[in-house]
């Protein structure tokens, strides 16, 4: 075989192998859900976590997003729409550190226990409460993967639950902190 053939068979292969790789990583599997429906305008109002006059020390809502290192565009987006529900409804108690966003990366060796602590499958917004630094409870909004094509949807789905497990705790919440609501 000839050298200059060769060089050309190996860079056909290369050019073929990423084009290959680009398109897979453009459609992972979690990205079959995304649409190109035009999401609708939010209309942002603040939402207060508890009635006025009634606060509860040391209570604090924790919000995560978690992923792994491989992404897709449809794993950026269930981030990026968490995040800005979190900003538009929640920008008061977020800079008063009554909720607390954190997106966290499964895959590294520090934050592999979330897996198991929130019985994980895939990218998840999960929402915690705590109370004196005691989790008294935690919920997996298992519904942001049909939402992700309606944005309008998912944000409000979002607000709604931070806002419902903010409330006040309630005594269904098991006593050792442990599940779900």
């Amino acid at each position: 075989m000839n050298p200059k053939r060769i060089v050309t068979t190996a860079l056909l292969v290369f050019v073929a192998a990423s084009v290959g790789y680009m398109v897979a990583r453009e459609n992972c599997v979690c990205s079959v859900l995304r649409q190109s429906v035009p999401p609708a305008p939010v209309q942002p109002q603040a939402v207060p976590l508890s009635a006025p006059g009634q606060t509860e020390p040391n209570q604090q809502v924790v919000v995560y997003y978690f992923h792994g290192d491989a992404r897709c565009a449809t794993c950026y987006k269930l981030e990026q729409y968490a995040k800005e529900s979190l900003d538009t409804y929640f920008a008061d108690n977020l800079a008063a550190g009554k909720i607390q966003w954190k997106p966290t990366n499964v895959d590294t060796p520090d934050n592999e226990h979330f897996v198991k602590d929130y019985a994980l499958v895939t990218k998840s917004v999960v929402v915690s409460r705590t109370v004196n630094g005691r989790q008294v409870g935690w919920k997996n909004l298992d519904q942001i993967w049909q939402l992700v094509s309606d944005k309008d949807k998912y944000l409000t789905y979002i607000r709604d639950s931070v806002k419902e497990f903010a409330a006040p705790v309630r005594r269904s919440f098991s006593e050792d902190g442990e599940g779900q609501k």
